[in-house]
């Protein structure tokens, strides 16, 4: 199966989990064959300060994350910092080019080495919901290139958000999004991404004016018709106009 079909199997079944091993599992399954062992999603909560991580999913030993909240690795993380400051998204060996690291962010990537952490990919997403969330993939051999990054960026907005529906994260990261047992409610991005269709433009379209990969456009587009329990795009608008949730 190629690295596109793949990337699309893991965006099909996503929203279809139910536990947070299930969707750790299905991650794995796709990023194995890129050389990655670990993956870690933190979600962060705003503070006086700053933000600050308040819940995560992982595979991380639990011996690292003891020793990266006991030794205040979130503060020296070159990485981390990185992608706090400007959201940016890479590999570990482009966020930290023409970085100068002091001995305890020497100290913190040399210790994560020895957890198969030698080679990463990090992305600070934007939740649907409004929330923030840094996706960490690593591994001792992770493979890069221009394919590999685009991948990895995509499966990291999935990973996060259906990792967020999980949590109930909410958009101040208190983890008490409001319920109303209904899988019609649509996110800002889908609700976005149906209105721009309603207009008439094409999945290609959406993803130009969005700023996205056109695949990500697709992903979005499939969920919508499930959550709407629509047959195609034309039905899925007849039934938001209906539920009020377009004009």
């Amino acid at each position: 199966m190629m690295l596109a079909e793949r990337m699309l199997a893991f965006a099909a079944q996503a929203p279809e989990l139910q536990t947070r091993k299930a969707l750790g599992a299905s991650l794995m399954t796709f990023v194995e064959t890129l050389g990655a062992t670990r993956f870690s999603c933190v979600y962060l909560r705003r503070e006086a300060g700053g933000l600050t991580i308040d819940k995560a999913i992982s595979n991380v030993p639990r011996l690292w994350q003891e020793l990266y909240l006991e030794r205040g690795y979130d503060a020296t993380d070159p990485v981390f910092r990185a992608v706090l400051r400007g959201g940016a998204y890479g590999f570990w060996s482009e966020l930290t080019r023409g970085v100068t690291m002091d001995k305890a962010a020497r100290d913190m990537m040399s210790a994560a080495r020895e957890f198969d952490m030698k080679d990463g990919f990090t992305k600070r997403v934007s939740l649907d919901n409004g929330g923030t969330a840094v996706m960490m993939i690593s591994g001792p051999e992770l493979i890069q290139g221009d394919r590999t990054r685009a991948a990895l960026r995509m499966i990291s907005d999935i990973f996060a958000n259906e990792g967020a529906r999980m949590l109930k994260i909410s958009e101040d990261g208190t983890g008490e999004a409001a319920q109303d047992g209904t899988r019609r409610d649509l996110s800002r991005t889908q609700l976005k991404v149906l209105l721009m269709r309603a207009d008439g433009l094409s999945n290609k379209q959406v993803a130009q004016s969005m700023g996205r990969h056109e695949k990500t456009v697709e992903c979005h587009v499939t969920e919508i018709l499930r959550r709407l329990e629509a047959r195609n795009m034309i039905d899925a608008i007849r039934i938001a106009q209906k539920l009020k949730l377009i004009i």
